[in-house]
């Protein structure tokens, strides 16, 4: 059956006839127009804009080829040839850029490289559209009628060969890409890069087979249904592993980048794939890890590889070494079947909790010492409501009976009774002492850096003493633990009794600071100083000394002292940072 068809806009008469072998090449156009427009919707998701461009220039060369098939004379089979000069040539260079993003290559995917690719697929267009005025694209063209119905008979031209050359290579690259990407991802992901790998290489070995005519189907090209037969392995791609939705810069993103460790075993026990954490961990590769029989790989961590082996529960925290320090992770155990329930491996999650495993500790040491601050607190009013009470009793009727015997002539006892009355005064101030300094601990606590400048103000106005205080973040002292700040104020006043005592100074000069993960505190006065190798020599005339670095010891300290005689003391006093919880 003949039909006759006038293209106006062209200007020339295209006459075609039913040819059944048309319908492969309708249906691959069918097919690959609907995945260009599924993918253009898409544009937005990586790789889809240039497989959505893809696909249309296949609907296009599906389409054309079919037309020229259908056709019954030269011109109308050379226009639909030349129409398909565009498929052909930029079809590679789209290609590749989807595998540069599918690779996570993005850099290479630039305007500018773009354009330089597809300087030789446009001049093949020219060529192909002018080839009747140099013929570098086809040579000897004319019908061939040996078979049922006419087909165009050619010899290939020399910038044929040119664009084929470089179309290979273009392809053979994605290829080597697509390869590499199988041998570094896992198991999803593999089969993502496989959906590809198997696309392409069947349309890169039709055409090869149909260029140098080793094709079954020696009078027709079937590239472009392979075109369209590759279409449907991506598209299977697409919707069976989410091509262009989990593609690897969003397990790049997320499953490398996340803090906890996540290791993926398979039916076997067998590593599937482990991140970065993972890595971090366990100081391995994945090159190393991956394929490894979980059991064997862990067995320096025996407890983890019970976990592994899935024998007996696994336990909510697991201790293990990593760089050199104890780590407690979380081990969270998850099942991995497939659409039937059947198990296909175990996903393991190590969330790293030695910071919460420190912080509740600090917690507990800050709410034990809350805890004795209030419980000396509480003590303190009980000695003030009741032993103190009784000490007064007793002194003032001591002192009562002293004046009675005295004025009745009775004097023998009156010395004892003095003695009473000293040792009972002694005692009550020694309690109202014990008091005083108590309830001033729970007000450091509280406020530590008004409590040392009030203390230092006291001193300065007692001795004339010119005292600088520098402390350059108030907030990093006050958050010290409770205990802490009492230490170290009274470090500070133990040394402020010393320069009162013995420097004869004239200024002090005091900076806490805080450094890393410590406090630091530097005490420095002009006074005469002292030889410290003698006052170690004689315990008893350091004994102030001793007391400071006895306090900077109970809180974890290091306290050292320079000092020689006529060059002023310096004391410097270094405290762990063990921050109070809020």
């Amino acid at each position: 059956m003949n039909k006759t068809i006038t293209a106006n806009r062209l200007g020339i008469i295209m006459q075609f006839q039913y040819v059944p072998y048309i319908w492969p090449f309708l249906a691959s156009t069918a097919v690959t127009l609907n995945l260009a427009v599924y993918a253009l919707r898409h544009k937005n998701v990586r790789g889809a804009f240039f497989f959505g461009l893809c696909m249309l220039l296949t609907a296009l060369w599906s389409g054309s080829y079919a037309l020229e098939i259908a056709g019954t004379d030269l011109s109308t089979m050379i226009f639909w040839s030349n129409v398909q000069s565009m498929a052909y040539s930029f079809n590679p260079v789209l290609w590749l850029m989807m595998v540069f993003l599918f690779i996570e290559r993005d850099h290479r995917v630039t305007r500018r490289n773009i354009l330089l690719l597809l300087i030789l697929p446009l001049l093949t267009v020219v060529l192909a559209w002018t080839n009747d005025l140099h013929g570098l694209m086809r040579q000897n063209v004319h019908l061939d009628t040996n078979g049922p119905f006419p087909v165009v008979a050619k010899t290939y031209g020399p910038w044929f060969w040119v664009i084929a050359a470089y179309s290979y290579f273009l392809n053979i690259l994605s290829e080597f890409l697509l390869g590499l990407s199988l041998r570094r991802k896992s198991a999803l992901y593999r089969e993502q890069s496989l959906a590809l790998f198997i696309g392409l290489a069947l349309v890169f070995m039709q055409n090869a087979l149909h260029i140098f005519g080793l094709s079954p189907v020696s009078r027709y090209d079937l590239t472009p249904v392979a075109t369209g037969v590759s279409g449907l392995i991506i598209a299977w791609g697409i919707f069976r592993y989410r091509l262009f939705d989990i593609v690897p810069v969003a397990r790049e993103n997320i499953i490398e980048n996340m803090a906890d460790g996540l290791i993926v075993l398979d039916a076997q026990n067998r590593i599937a794939d482990l991140n970065r954490t993972a890595k971090t961990i366990f100081g391995s590769s994945s090159a190393r890890a991956i394929g490894q029989e979980a059991a064997a790989f862990f067995k320096d961590r025996p407890d983890f590889a019970q976990i592994c082996c899935g024998r007996g529960r696994p336990p909510g925290e697991l201790v293990m070494e990593n760089d050199g320090q104890a780590k407690v992770f979380e081990v969270s155990i998850l099942s991995l079947p497939d659409k039937r329930g059947k198990h296909t491996g175990l996903s393991i999650i190590l969330h790293d909790v030695t910071e919460r495993k420190m912080a509740q500790a600090r917690l507990l040491e800050q709410q034990r010492a809350l805890a004795m601050s209030e419980e000396r607190e509480r003590l303190a009013r009980d000695l003030h409501d009741n032993l103190g009470q009784v000490f007064g009793f007793i002194n003032v009727h001591t002192q009562a009976i002293k004046h009675e015997l005295a004025g009745a002539g009775i004097d023998i006892a009156v010395p004892k009774l003095e003695r009473l009355v000293e040792a009972a005064q002694s005692a009550h101030r020694e309690m109202r002492e014990y008091i005083k300094n108590v309830k001033s601990a729970a007000d450091v606590e509280k406020n530590f850096v008004p409590a040392l400048k009030k203390d230092l103000g006291q001193f300065e106005k007692q001795t004339g003493v010119n005292i600088r205080l520098n402390i350059p973040d108030d907030s990093q002292v006050e958050r010290l633990m409770p205990g802490v700040k009492v230490h170290l104020l009274n470090i500070v006043k133990e040394a402020l009794n010393n320069v009162r005592k013995h420097a004869e100074a004239k200024k002090v000069s005091i900076e806490i600071t805080a450094a890393g993960k410590e406090i630091r505190a530097a005490i420095e006065d002009d006074g005469g100083g002292f030889d410290v190798a003698q006052y170690a020599k004689e315990p008893a005339k350091g004994f102030g000394l001793n007391i400071m670095k006895e306090r900077a010891g109970e809180i974890g300290g290091e306290l050292r002292i320079d000092s020689a005689p006529g060059k002023g003391t310096r004391i410097f006093l270094r405290v762990p940072q063990k921050e109070g919880v809020n």
